[in-house]
Parts: structure tokens; C-alpha cells; sequence
């Protein structure tokens, strides 16, 4: 069903290749930094592609993670196409203006891959749908009030006479598509809405999906990196006699803030890395550690300063969120090609302007001389959205142009976890008074992070706009985001009197970057606090949370739903405990309640995780629910082990057994209830935001211990 709101005309641009098919290029009147279609022939098959043969061929604008966004915006189009399924195939598009999210440009992240191409992509199909049924009827020269399109074929209802679609292709390019396609009903859907299989899996399977580290060219050299482990630092010494006299070993190269090392294998490349013995010296952030940082964070809260409440049940609380690396498992990689004349490049992006950007400023080169290929991606979670330097192409384009081959550029997982943009630490206090129905008479709030906005855009500064308020932002017609770019006020979505938010940024040189459900922490904070308030007023948690939403039902939904699921105030074995949360992520309403048991030795354990999510209108259920189930995975390790700490200047973690991700004995029965509603679409992040607090609430009450400082690690709990 076409959004209400929606004030979108599509513009379709068709032609046909050489030996038949039909290409579908167009552009949307409602974007202005969207240009129409070129008049290459070879480009205009920007979204569809319908062959002969009757296979169809959609070209995805995201990057397909796992999430499963290409399949997702096949059954779009396929729904409104009326295909046949079985036909469908899905390939990532290459980099061009035509493809662009929003301003930023063309990437996939903050939860936008179906946001904002749902009622692109549908009338994409339904304007393609229409030219096929046009050109049917003027073959069969009868009426087309007459005929419809199913499942591949143009029919002529009266004598059931029919055409494939690739057989149509010829004669509906030469048609004028209309600029205001008729979308179906959500009545009429076959696909939205369903569990359809994702069309990636076989392929990543059966072993023959292309990653980024799977890339592999004629002629093709590898490099190995290592780079300052404190930011910014500088080259001071290396052997590079050694480094060459390695086997395989043929080049030795400088790269911003490091060295590489060419060799005909990367299993060569790094050994001769490790001859080289690269030593450094400098970096901004030298002599930087954690107990240092914990100093900058306490002084900047201390003077922004508390608010000084008087009454019967006052509460002073302060917690705190760590830093945190991506860790995918897929590390960074690159492969690029130079010539003369032309660069191409490979690899796992999730920001794919910014490549090119980047490219274009290295090489000099004009549009059509790059290229850009997504490859499959393992594992993002923000980590490939590196807005403020594309680092790693930056290598592999170098070292190309310079050898004249090309270079695939490998990071290990020592370079991954050290050299990441990580997701800021922060801390969070308040000043809360309750009143004599217990509920905030008072709430004052001051919150002191880091922020990527704010170190790389002093424009924020200027405009005081608030970069750590989006997941807490209210939603009213906007986007979260959206709101907070232009309310620098913290909005809790509760219905709060008297609230009073303050916000300072730590600039630490710290690189900091895009990370999953990017405000998290928000709430934590948030969903901590409310708890602290409902047990100092002796209410339920779960009733308090109610009181509080009195005027916001689409909460309320959320939150009944997920107690009735999780059954919560029925009795419980002793060491147990359930807490409760919920959360607004960009648009998306996440209710969550954990079970948790703490032992006699503090051993925590996570039993069970009941989710309610309402993302407004989607796509296919069982890719919603995965995306939530492995959001509380990720939330369970947030909560209890991940956590970047530094020592003069240098990141302490550097692999998966000191840098400590959730493994699969510590996930818990994970039960997703999807609420269906009329908002949206919006994204699945939001399954994230909430597992956090829902843990250290239920820890809460099962031992009565308190929980303000994340990881839990080794806090003791009994």
C-alpha cells in the first residue's frame, strides 16, 4: 500500500538491449539530487532488467550484509511487477548518482535500505507492470481494460490468450510509461509480507557467494598493513632488507601513517610484514589511557554540574557505556585496479559515494573512468561506513597506481580491532524527584560523549545541535534522526514533566564511527533510570512504565504484548529475575523483557529474551525476526563482555579472545513477536537498544545489585 504522505512521481526510462530485454531506468520527482536517467542505452537497466528468456534481473541500491535487504527489495518489485518469482534474481548495483539514499549519497545503513526505497522500488515495478500490459494488449490487439499481468505473463482475461513478459520486451519500449504508476492493494500482495527464503543463502552455502576477501584477478598481488597503534602516529623505523628477503615478498611501501608490504600471497605479505618490524613514534592520542579518559568524562559532567532537588524520594544516578569495535568477521579489505586510464575496485562497502569520492580525489579520473563493486559483506554494523576516510580503499588505490597491478589490501584482525572507528564511550546523570503518586515531578539529565559529528563537523558546534539524542528522540512525523538534527532538547519518549537535559562532547582523537543502533546508549540510560524510579516508588516496573505512557498507545502496544509473552509477575525459581525496556530507534518501537539467574558464584546466565518490535509496515517476517534475533545477541554482548580500553594512547584489544564477543552458548531462547501497523516502514535495529537494560534490570531483581557501568564483566553481582 502506497504511504498516504507520499507525494512521489516516478519517472520511468525504458529502452532494449542488443538481441532483446528490456532495461528499466527512472527518477523520482520528490528527490532533487536524483538526475534523470542518462541516454547510455548499456545504463538505463538501473533497477530491472527483463530478458528474452522471461528471467528478470533487479539491481539492489544497498549492500546486502546478511540483513536481507536485496531480497527484500526484489519481492517489492516483484509484487508490483507481478513476476514470476522463480525468474528473480538480485545483483548489487554499481556506484552512481542514480542510486543515491539521501544527500549523503549512495550507502546502506541507519536503517534506511527499505525506508527509503520501499515506495521508490514498488512504483518502479507497478510503472513497469503497466508499459508490459500495454504493450500485451497492442499485440493481441485487443483492449487493455481486458488484460492483466500475472505471474510473468500479460493476460488476455476474456479468451485467456497470453504473453510472456520477455516476449513483450521489444514493444514496451517503445511506450511512454506513466509517471504516476497505480500501486497495488496490501491486499494484492504475494510476496510482502511473507516468509519468503532469502535468495542469497544458496549461494553462501554452496561456497560460491563473492565476498570482498573472495575477490580474485589476474595478475592480482597482496598487501599487508600496519599502521600506528597510536592515532596519528608516524614511521620510525623498519628492515626492509629482511621484509624482501622474504619468499614471495615484492614490494615494500609507505601508506598514511604506516607501511605495507606486496607480496604473491597474503600468507607472504604478512610474514614479510612481520620481518619488516615496522617501529613508530608520536600520535595525538600518546600517553591516553582509560583511567585518563574516566578523568575528562567526570570533569566535563562536573562542570556542567547537578541539579540540587529536595524532597521525599530523590534519586542521583550516573551510568556509564564503553567503548566498542565492530569486530566483523570479515575484516577490512579492498582490491583495486589502476591503469592509466580507468580504476576499479572491489570490496565489502557500505558507503559507496565515499569510495568513489575518494577515489576521484586520488586519481584525477572522471566518472566513467571508475568503478566501483559491492561485493557480499561480512558483517558491517556500521564498521564499512567510514564517512570520514575510506582508509582502507585509500591503501589499495595507492598501492595499484604505484605497482601498476592489482592489489588486494588485507587488514588482519590485530589492524581490524585496532584501527577501527569505534562507537563512542559516554556517561549519563540524573537528577530525578519523584512525586506523591511516585512518578518524575522533576527530571534533570546531563550527558557528556564522544561524538563522530562533532569531531569531524565543527558545523554542529556552531548550530548546538544535540549528535546523542537520536534513539531517545520522540517520533512525531519524523524520523528520530531527523528530529534530533533539529531539537537539540532530549525528548524521552515517556510522558515526563519538568525535564531538563544538558549535553557536552569529549574530544578525545579517538576515531569514532557509525555502530549498530548507533545511539544505544541512550537507552540504557534512559531505561535504567525508569527502573531505579519505579523500585524507589515501589510500583512494578512494567505498571510504571504504563502510567508513564498514557498518552503514547503505540508504546503501550508494545509493552503489553511482550509481558503477556514473557508472563511477567508470575513466580520464578530463586536466583531469578526479569527486567524490562523499551526503546524508539528510528521510528521503530522495541519492547523487551530478559530473564536472567545469578548464582551463589555471580555467574550470570541469560535464559530467555521476549521481544515485541514494531517497525510499521514490512517486508518478510522471518528476515525481521532474524534481524531482531541477532540484535539481542549483540545487545547480550554489549551488555555483558565487549569493551575497548587504551594504554598510553593504544587500543588494548587486538582479537576475539581479548576483545570478547557473545558466543553461541551464551544465547539465550529468543522469542520475537512482529507487530503489524500502519507506520513506517522502518528498520530492525531497534531490537538492540533495549536488551542492555532489560538484562542489568533483571539482574536487578534477582540479587537486588545494581548495574550502572556496562560491560558487566567482572563486576561482582553477588
Amino acid at each position: 500500500m502506497k504511504n498516504k504522505n507520499m507525494n512521489r512521481r516516478t519517472f520511468l526510462k525504458v529502452t532494449t538491449v542488443a538481441g532483446g530485454g528490456l532495461l528499466v531506468g527512472c527518477t523520482f520527482q520528490s528527490n532533487p539530487n536524483l538526475s534523470p536517467p542518462t541516454a547510455k542505452s548499456e545504463d538505463l537497466g538501473l533497477f530491472i532488467r527483463i530478458a528474452k528468456d522471461n528471467s528478470i534481473t533487479i539491481i539492489s541500491p544497498t549492500s546486502e550484509m546478511g540483513q536481507g535487504t536485496h531480497t527484500a527489495h526484489a519481492m517489492i518489485i516483484a509484487d508490483e511487477l507481478e513476476a514470476d518469482w522463480k525468474k528473480i534474481k538480485v545483483v548489487s548495483a554499481p556506484v552512481s548518482s542514480e542510486y543515491k539514499t539521501d544527500s549523503f549519497g549512495q550507502y546502506t545503513g541507519g536503517n534506511r535500505g527499505i525506508k527509503l526505497w520501499w515506495d521508490r522500488l514498488a512504483e518502479i515495478g507497478a510503472g513497469t507492470r503497466e508499459i508490459l500490459v500495454e504493450a500485451g494488449a497492442q499485440k493481441m490487439d485487443v483492449s487493455v481494460k481486458e488484460c492483466e499481468a500475472q505471474n510473468g505473463y500479460v493476460v488476455h482475461l476474456p479468451s485467456e490468450r497470453r504473453l510472456s513478459y520477455g516476449h513483450l520486451t521489444e514493444a514496451a519500449s517503445k511506450l511512454k510509461p506513466s509517471s504516476s504508476p497505480k500501486l497495488k492493494s496490501r491486499d494484492q500482495y504475494r510476496f510482502v509480507g511473507k516468509a519468503i527464503p532469502r535468495l542469497d543463502i544458496p549461494s553462501k552455502v554452496n561456497g560460491s557467494a563473492i565476498f570482498g576477501t573472495d575477490v580474485r584477478l589476474p595478475g592480482m598481488r597482496y598487501a599487508a598493513i600496519s599502521q600506528a597503534p597510536v592515532f596519528g602516529g608516524e614511521v620510525k623505523a623498519y628492515d626492509m632488507d629482511a621484509a624482501m628477503a622474504v619468499k614471495g615478498v615484492e614490494a615494500v611501501r609507505p601508506i598514511p601513517h604506516g607501511m605495507s608490504v606486496v607480496a604473491d600471497s597474503t600468507w607472504h605479505a604478512q610474514k614479510g610484514l612481520e620481518a619488516l618490524n615496522v617501529q613508530f613514534e608520536g600520535g595525538k592520542t600518546a600517553g591516553l589511557d582509560s583511567e585518563g579518559i574516566d578523568g575528562l568524562f567526570q570533569a566535563s559532567l562536573d562542570e556542567m554540574g547537578k541539579s540540587e532537588l529536595h524532597g521525599k524520594k530523590v534519586l542521583d544516578l550516573e551510568y556509564e557505556i564503553q567503548f566498542l569495535s565492530h569486530a566483523a568477521l570479515e575484516p577490512i579489505n579492498c582490491t583495486a585496479f589502476v591503469t592509466d586510464r580507468s580504476c576499479e575496485v572491489w570490496g565489502p562497502f557500505q558507503f559507496q559515494t565515499r569510495a568513489f569520492n575518494k577515489i576521484e580525489d586520488m586519481t584525477g579520473f572522471s566518472e566513467d573512468q571508475i568503478k566501483v563493486h559491492t561485493t557480499y559483506v561480512g558483517g558491517g554494523f556500521g564498521g564499512r561506513f567510514r564517512m570520514w576516510g575510506e582508509d582502507f580503499v585509500e591503501q589499495a588505490v595507492m598501492l595499484s597506481k604505484e605497482l601498476g597491478k592489482p592489489v588486494q589490501v588485507m587488514w588482519s584482525r590485530e589492524e581490524d580491532i585496532q584501527h577501527d572507528y569505534y562507537h563512542p564511550a559516554s556517561r549519563s546523570c540524573f537528577q530525578i524527584n519523584l512525586g506523591n503518586d511516585g512518578l518524575p515531578s522533576q527530571w534533570k539529565n546531563q550527558q557528556a560523549a564522544g561524538s563522530q559529528w562533532v569531531q569531524n563537523d565543527k558545523l554542529l558546534q556552531i548550530l548546538d545541535l544535540n549528535p546523542m539524542a537520536f534513539s531517545s528522540t520522540q517520533h512525531s512525523g519524523f524520523t528520530s534522526l531527523m528530529a534530533s538534527a533539529f531539537d537539540p532538547k532530549f525528548k524521552p519518549h515517556y510522558d515526563i514533566e519538568g525535564v531538563n537535559f544538558k549535553q557536552t562532547v569529549v574530544d578525545l582523537e579517538i576515531p569514532l564511527g557509525w555502530w549498530r543502533s548507533f545511539m544505544f546508549q541512550n537507552t540504557f540510560f534512559l531505561e535504567s533510570a525508569i527502573d531505579e524510579s519505579a523500585h524507589l516508588a515501589g510500583i512494578d516496573p512494567f505498571e510504571y512504565r504504563i502510567k508513564l505512557l498514557r498518552n503514547n498507545q503505540r508504546f503501550k502496544k508494545a509493552l503489553e504484548l511482550v509481558a503477556e509473552d514473557a508472563n511477567w509477575g508470575s513466580t520464578l525459581p530463586k536466583g531469578h529475575g526479569r527486567g524490562i525496556a523499551i526503546c524508539n530507534f528510528s521510528g521503530s518501537v522495541c519492547a523487551e523483557v530478559a530473564e536472567v539467574s545469578v548464582n551463589k558464584r555471580g555467574k550470570l546466565v541469560v535464559h530467555r529474551m521476549d521481544c515485541a518490535i514494531d517497525v510499521g509496515r514490512h517486508v518478510n517476517p522471518d528476515t525481521l525476526k532474524a534481524q531482531v534475533e541477532g540484535c539481542v545477541v549483540t545487545g547480550i554482548s554489549v551488555a555483558t563482555s565487549e569493551e575497548i580500553t587504551f594504554n598510553d594512547g593504544r587500543v588494548e584489544q587486538s582479537n576475539y579472545d581479548d576483545y570478547r564477543i557473545a558466543r553461541l552458548k551464551n544465547t539465550p531462547e529468543i522469542n520475537v513477536r512482529v507487530i503489524d501497523s500502519e507506520y513506517g516502514p522502518f528498520g530492525a535495529d531497534a531490537g538492540l537498544p533495549p536488551t542492555p537494560p532489560a538484562i542489568t534490570n533483571a539482574i536487578f531483581a534477582a540479587t537486588g545489585k545494581r548495574i550502572r557501568r556496562l560491560p558487566i564483566g567482572r563486576q561482582k553481582l553477588v
